[in-house]
């Protein structure tokens, strides 16, 4: 007769937290996408926190695009916010063995592959103008569906400067990739479109969110409620809310609470 395992247990406590700021959610689905059936909660909470916790070195877990991103708040808050994601069907826990990891769900997923595919995006261009072809090497293992997101981005840059790339990277893949590739070279070849540099801040809004996540909790809730809405001709709530980075500084785009008109805050 075989030992029954004991499982590790947990708890979730969003602490009251009602919701989320879209720039949360995504750096805290980045951050779990490093830890997928791998690591849990707590783990999670020291990368966004951005800890120097031996093990987070360890397993260079502090070269995640979303480290320190909550950094400012204590490991119990960032965890709060894990939990509410839990709570919410962003992310899930599952058993290893004894131990609670984490795992996405769909409705996690599906954000997920959209902030990945658009980081990928800016590196893969990148690796284009410096020629390192030898980046798409790193693609090959990467997640089907996500992959065919960043091909159909490529497609949408129409860059003429990312064919060469793309024929390397075609070289080394399997048959529908590399399907999906040639569709893609047929688009390039067709465009006018030759940028003389690389414009990452076209193709993430991922750095602009970890600057806002940078501010103070406090800060940020002033912020959200004071933004004028011409509609209302008064100062109202911001909510549905992105964040982007101009030559102003941030800027929040969102709805305004009270009519649901159009409204924008530029934070400088």
């Amino acid at each position: 007769m075989s030992k029954k395992v004991k499982r590790v247990s947990y708890t979730l406590d969003s602490s009251g937290i009602k919701s989320l700021a879209d720039s949360e959610i995504k750096a805290i689905l980045r951050g779990a996408d490093e830890l997928i059936m791998t690591g849990g909660r707590a783990m999670l909470a020291k990368i966004l926190a951005g800890s120097k916790d031996k093990k987070v070195l360890e397993l260079e877990l502090d070269h995640c695009p979303v480290y320190g991103a909550f950094k400012g708040m204590t490991q119990k808050e960032v965890l709060a916010r894990i939990d509410w994601m839990i709570q919410n069907h962003y992310l899930a826990i599952e058993y290893d063995y004894r131990l609670p990891v984490l795992t996405f769900t769909e409705k996690g997923w599906e954000i997920e592959r959209e902030t990945y595919a658009t980081e990928l995006l800016g590196e893969f261009i990148d690796a284009a103008y410096d020629e390192e072809y030898e980046f798409v090497d790193t693609l090959k293992e990467r997640n089907r569906g996500m992959i065919l997101l960043l091909l159909d981005k490529i497609a949408e840059t129409g860059n003429k400067n990312l064919i060469v790339i793309l024929d390397a990277w075609k070289s080394i893949e399997c048959k529908k990739v590399k399907a999906k590739i040639t569709e893609v070279l047929e688009v390039l070849e067709k465009s006018e479109h030759r940028p003389s540099k690389p414009r990452r801040e076209d193709t993430s809004t991922l750095q602009a969110g970890q600057k806002w996540l940078t501010i103070p909790e406090n800060i940020r809730k002033k912020l959200v409620r004071n933004v004028f809405c011409g509609s209302c001709v008064d100062t109202v709530q911001i909510e549905k809310y992105m964040i982007k980075e101009t030559k102003h500084g941030l800027v929040l785009e969102g709805q305004c609470k009270t009519c649901g008109g159009k409204v924008a805050r530029v934070i400088d």
